[in-house]
């Protein structure tokens, strides 16, 4: 009996190392992703967003932290691999940066990705629409009705 305590024990133990050892590189795997998407060109940018996209929505306050750093094209594709993610957990990021980035074609991308989850009749297009409802309410372009 005290044999098969000490087995399970190792197992549990063994199982929470291994847990914890994914966990650090998921993270490892999702920041060099978003270094890569952030400060590269070309096929590499593919390729990390497609292993952001398998992470989904833990990869969203990465991409975030990395948006208020990177430069302008940089910004546009860590907002190219929010919407690639789908997860309605990035509405705010997107409206944010839609509303408060410097540069024109940011916003841009950011809104326009916001329209695209717009059209769509689930949770994640009433909240896109919410988010666009409080765009145009702060850019003073708010329609009445």
């Amino acid at each position: 009996m005290a044999r098969t305590r000490l087995k399970l024990a190792c197992f549990i133990t063994c199982a929470g190392l291994f847990a914890a050892c994914s966990d650090h590189s998921a993270d490892d795997e999702i920041r060099s992703s978003v270094m890569v998407v952030a400060h590269h060109e070309g096929t590499p940018i593919e390729e990390a967003i497609v292993r952001l996209t398998r992470h989904g929505r833990a990869a969203i306050p990465t991409l975030e932290a990395a948006l208020h750093t990177a430069p302008v094209p940089g910004r546009k594709n860590l907002i190219t691999a929010l919407r690639r993610i789908g997860d309605e957990e990035a509405i705010p990021v997107l409206r944010h940066f839609g509303e408060y980035d410097q540069d024109e074609s940011v916003r841009r991308e950011a809104t326009w990705t916001l329209k695209q989850w717009a059209i769509e009749h689930n949770s994640r297009g009433e909240k896109a629409r919410a988010a666009l409802r409080t765009l145009d309410e702060s850019m003073g372009n708010e329609e009445p009705g």
